[in-house]
């Protein structure tokens, strides 16, 4: 997949969910009061997760909503404990990807006639609309300008990627006009994305190639993470690196990256799949599930705390957005 918000959406359940029963052996044991939060769905029934926290602990991502077979997934913001239904464009359906620390939510809505927008949701404004530039649009990322990442549907099986700034939603390509697809962008617009199998980033129109493989998240600082083969690489201070895997790893991907450089996704051993948090870049740290059930690690800031989502036993295919916390 190119980008995170494709790996979050069209990974199958088996991938999507892991646990083991114990932490990796011989590895660094997880610090010391470290807990996985419940955090719920909106309507009490099956299925929810959580894509992304900013620094003061304001988490979003998607709840489904209904009893009925396939029941509609709906945005939402979860802050102290209640979780808040962001609407929709118009449409049953959306999901937040990204938040940042002004609160300033982005993701996507269906519309009324089907089609999908990515929007942007500010306190006491809600949900915009912010166009396309082919068919669907999915936003991504935000940076603490108010500036949305993400990436469009060309109408010809493709995907192209976007940057709205100040109102107008403009395409990234490279110099000779080839799509770059963004998968994060930093506090301070640094965007990470992939083109022709690279790993890059841009800004300011400078765009700068990391690695071969996909990049998944950048901090401040211009480092970046990414995936390539079946592991995880890290490129922190001009330095690439191939991140450490659990043992018994079949494939691993990373979803995230902080500004302390810690790195978060998830691993698979071909049958369960568990949530990895490489701090620093360091020895990989498993993350504790519900009651049994498998994980995935989908975002995190810089106070080390993560979400994502947790099976509730390791039977049921019902999963909740979680907030790992110390």
């Amino acid at each position: 997949m190119l980008v995170k918000n494709l790996i979050k959406r069209l990974l199958p359940a088996s991938v999507l969910v892991g646990l083991l029963a114990a932490l990796l052996p011989g590895a660094p044991a997880a610090a010391a009061g470290l807990r996985v939060i419940d955090l719920g769905t909106l309507t009490g029934t099956c299925c929810s997760q959580a894509f992304d926290i900013n620094d003061h602990g304001v988490v979003v991502g998607e709840s489904q909503i209904g009893t009925q077979e396939n029941p509609p997934e709906r945005a939402f913001r979860w802050q102290h404990g209640h979780m808040q239904d962001l609407g929709t464009l118009g449409g049953p359906r959306a999901w937040a990807s990204a938040i940042n620390d002004k609160g300033e939510i982005a993701g996507a809505s269906s519309l009324p006639d089907g089609s999908v927008h990515a929007f942007l949701w500010q306190p006491g404004y809600g949900m915009r609309d912010l166009g396309t530039l082919g068919g669907d649009s999915v936003a991504v990322g935000i940076d603490e300008a108010g500036d949305v990442v993400g990436y469009y549907s060309d109408g010809a099986g493709g995907l192209g990627g976007f940057r709205w700034h100040n109102g107008v939603m403009t395409a990234l390509t490279t110099g000779s006009g080839v799509p770059i697809i963004p998968a994060a962008v930093s506090a301070n617009g640094i965007i990470a994305g992939t083109t022709e199998g690279l790993a890059v980033t841009w800004k300011n129109g400078v765009i700068q190639t990391v690695s071969g493989g996909t990049a998944t998240g950048v901090n401040r600082f211009g480092d970046v993470s990414g995936d390539a083969g079946q592991g995880v690489f890290l490129r922190k201070g001009g330095v690439l690196t191939d991140l450490a895997l659990p043992a018994g790893t079949a494939f691993a991907g990373s979803t995230d990256l902080n500004d302390c450089a810690d790195v978060v996704g998830w691993r698979s051993d071909g049958y369960k799949t568990r949530a990895v948090w490489w701090p620093k870049g360091g020895a990989p740290k498993l993350l504790p599930g519900l009651r049994g059930g498998q994980t995935t690690a989908w975002g995190n800031n810089n106070k080390r705390q993560i979400v994502g989502q947790s099976n509730l036993n390791s039977t049921t295919g019902e999963y909740h957005a979680v907030l790992w916390t110390y």
